[in-house]
């Protein structure tokens, strides 16, 4: 049996602009579905790690380089027709949305869409789509996700908005501030935002040393 091998990533980055968990992609130039927007990805069509292909493939679609991909899952064939079975490897990564740097010639061709608002996609992309939307909302029961998203400096009711923005649900501002102001990796700092049109807010930051000690005493997310 014949069939050929696809890698896609799931590039997700929270804009803090407008509190929104977004994924990128890019306009496919080429047929089938030229066009359209989809997943930036590929044919593995060299003898590396499957990982190592689609940091390629983005980097070429996209001009961005990420620090990692986690694989999300594996496809099955999805095309019966003899010479068309495709299987695919999914990957996902966290960008914060400051380092976002596409390649100049590439602008017109990679762009945002919030995850509650992406266009309709070919293939199998919108399942991926979902299935690291849900990767990550697990993951961050038990890894400080938002923390490789937001600014290394943030109010607390930016932090709000991401675990909002992620799980699709509202907080109750009281009880969220409690429970962050439990935990022992979040450190409150002697400073205030800066060039706001409204009352600058404490800024907060990540712990690294503190969360390792802190362990998984605890759940890491408000819901």
């Amino acid at each position: 049996m014949l069939f050929k091998l696809a890698v896609d990533c799931i590039i997700l980055a929270y804009d803090p602009g407008d509190n929104q968990l977004k994924v990128l992609l890019v306009q496919r130039e080429n047929e089938p579905a030229k066009g359209q927007w989809a997943l930036p990805g590929g044919f593995v069509d060299e003898p590396e790690d499957f990982a190592v292909t689609a940091a390629r493939k983005l980097r070429q679609e996209t001009g961005v380089t990420v620090p990692y991909l986690e694989q999300v899952r594996a496809y099955a064939l999805t095309d019966p027709t003899v010479g068309q079975r495709l299987a695919s490897v999914s990957y996902y990564a966290l960008l914060e949305w400051a380092h976002y740097a596409p390649a100049a010639d590439r602008t017109h061709l990679a762009q945002w869409f919030a995850l509650p608002h992406v266009p309709a996609l070919p293939f199998d992309h919108a399942r991926k789509v979902q299935d690291a939307w849900q990767r990550v909302q697990e993951a961050a029961r038990n890894r400080p996700v938002p923390f490789y998203l937001l600014p290394p400096k943030f109010p607390l009711n930016q932090l709000q908005r991401f675990y909002e923005a992620l799980y699709q649900a509202p907080l109750d501002n009281r009880n969220f501030r409690k429970w962050v102001k439990g935990l022992p990796y979040v450190e409150a700092l002697a400073e205030l935002e800066t060039n706001v049109s409204h009352r600058p807010s404490q800024l907060y930051q990540f712990k690294a040393s503190a969360y390792a000690a802190f362990g998984q005493a605890t759940r890491l997310t408000p819901y």
